[in-house]
C-alpha cells in the first residue's frame, strides 16, 4: 500500500511539472500595444530574412542550396506567431501575421529558388533577366495581395482595441 501512495505522488508530482512547464513557454499581453509589437517585431524579422534572401539570390552557384536557411528561419518565426494566444479572444490579427509567414515561405521556396536557378542554369543575359523580371512582376503582385490582407487585420485589430498604428510595418 506504501508504495502504490508513493507512485501516486510521484505520477502526481511529476504531472503537475509537465503541467506548470507547459505554461511556461506561453505569451501573455495585458496590452493590445505590446500584442501589436510582438507581432509586428516578427514581421520585421521576416522581412530582413527576405532582404538577405534578395541579396544571396543570383549572387552564386550555390544560392539555391542556402536558401533552405532561410525557409528554417521563416519556420521559426512562424511557430513563435503560431504559439502567439488569442487576444481578448479574437485570432484574427495573429493568423494574419501566420498567413502573411506561409506567404513568405513560399516565396523564398517558390520565386526566389526560381530566379537563383535562372541565374544559375540560364547563359543568355538578357533571357535570364527577362524571366527573372517575369517573376518579380509576379510575385510583387502576391506580396501587394498578402501585405495589405495582414494590414486590413492589423487594422481592424488597432481599431477594435483603440491602439493608435504609429509605425506602419515595412512594406
Amino acid at each position: 500500500m506504501k508504495s502504490f501512495f508513493r507512485m501516486t505522488l510521484l505520477f502526481a508530482g511529476l504531472a503537475a511539472g509537465i503541467a506548470a512547464c507547459g505554461d511556461a513557454g506561453k505569451k501573455k499581453f495585458d496590452k493590445a500595444g505590446d500584442y501589436d509589437q510582438y507581432i509586428i517585431s516578427r514581421i520585421g524579422q521576416m522581412q530582413q530574412t527576405l532582404f538577405a534572401v534578395q541579396k544571396t539570390t543570383g549572387s552564386d552557384d550555390t544560392a539555391t542550396a542556402g536558401l533552405d536557411r532561410f525557409v528554417h528561419q521563416i519556420d521559426s518565426i512562424t511557430t513563435n506567431l503560431k504559439e502567439l494566444p488569442d487576444y481578448k479572444g479574437n485570432t484574427s490579427y495573429r493568423d494574419a501575421a501566420i498567413r502573411l509567414a506561409a506567404f513568405y515561405k513560399r516565396s523564398i521556396s517558390g520565386s526566389y529558388t526560381e530566379i537563383a536557378r535562372v541565374y544559375k542554369e540560364v547563359k543568355d543575359s538578357a533571357l535570364a533577366d527577362n524571366k527573372v523580371n517575369e517573376l518579380i512582376i509576379k510575385l510583387q503582385e502576391e506580396e501587394t495581395l498578402a501585405d495589405d490582407a495582414f494590414v486590413k487585420e492589423r487594422e481592424a485589430f488597432a481599431e477594435k482595441n483603440k491602439l493608435p498604428l504609429d509605425a506602419e510595418p515595412a512594406k
